[in-house]
This record gives C-alpha cells, sequence and structure tokens, in this order.
C-alpha cells in the first residue's frame, strides 16, 4: 500500500479536498481518499506532492453526441469541439481541454472546470466516466488562484 498527498487532491466525485490524502495499491487501485479538512499532519510512509493529485479515469462514448445549434464561446461548445471523434477521453486530454477553458474563462477555478467539462461529455457527449487505476499528479498549475496555466501538465505517478 502507498500514500500520496499533494496541496489538493480532486476525489472520484469530482470534489476538491485541501491537503488530501490518497491509499492506493502497487497498481495503481484506489482504496481511501482521506480528507484531513486541511491539516496534513506528518505519517509514516506518506510522500506529499506540489500539485493537485486526480485518480485515474477515462470516459468512454456511449451514445451520440447532442448537437449544438451554433458554435458558440460556451464550455460545452469548446469540450464538444474537442472531442468530435473521439470515442474516448483520457485524463490527459481533460488537462488540455481545461487549458482551454481556462483561455475563454478565466475567472473559472480548476475544481469548476473538470466538473463542468465532466457534466458536458456525460450529458451532451454520450460519455460514460469509467475510473481507472492510477495516479496523477497535475503541475504548473497556479495554486493560489486553482487556475490551469499554459505551463500546466498531468504527469502519472503511480
Amino acid at each position: 500500500m502507498r500514500k500520496f498527498a499533494a496541496n489538493y487532491l480532486v476525489s472520484e466525485s469530482g470534489i476538491f479536498l485541501k491537503n488530501g490524502i490518497v491509499t492506493a495499491t502497487e497498481d495503481g487501485t484506489i482504496l481511501s481518499m482521506i480528507d484531513t479538512k486541511g491539516d496534513l499532519r506528518e505519517t509514516e510512509q506518506l510522500i506529499f506532492y506540489n500539485g493537485i493529485l486526480i485518480a485515474g479515469y477515462s470516459f468512454i462514448k456511449t451514445n451520440a453526441v447532442t448537437a449544438i445549434s451554433k458554435p458558440d464561446q460556451s464550455i460545452s461548445s469548446i469540450v464538444l469541439e474537442s472531442i468530435k471523434e473521439s470515442n474516448q477521453i483520457s485524463i490527459q486530454n481533460l488537462n488540455e481541454i481545461g487549458k482551454r477553458v481556462q483561455v475563454q474563462f478565466p475567472e473559472m477555478k480548476i475544481p469548476t472546470i473538470l466538473n463542468e467539462i465532466s457534466k458536458v461529455l456525460q450529458t451532451s457527449g454520450g460519455y460514460t466516466k469509467e475510473n481507472l487505476a492510477g495516479i496523477y499528479l497535475l503541475t504548473g498549475a497556479n495554486l493560489i488562484e486553482l487556475r490551469f496555466t499554459p505551463k500546466s501538465r498531468l504527469k502519472k505517478i503511480l
């Protein structure tokens, strides 16, 4: 069993936990996510990362896309334009889509952007979310304002 913590942790349901802890098996299967309520204490064998930890998942195409009447600069349009012709959306794809959304909506924060992308994919995009083994670290984000930056990168750590 391995334990990881970071400035923020995205739970499997999309909730952001400040200084959350995730425990996982050696293959990256999530065993638990602990909300420390921001009060992270030193713990044996806990590895801390500077960034945002995200559990592995992808979106699999299951239905037809709901058509948008005319392209605009809404989040739905940005997401659906980014995914057209894709049968599977990886967590790395979500990072890139998130950066595009951030450019159009600079006031939005990462938790809202990720949740909005997920909502569009599942409602209008015809995708189903599938949890996968693995833990990813989002680095290069503005952790104070919780915003994507052009330097935001996603790296698999387990």
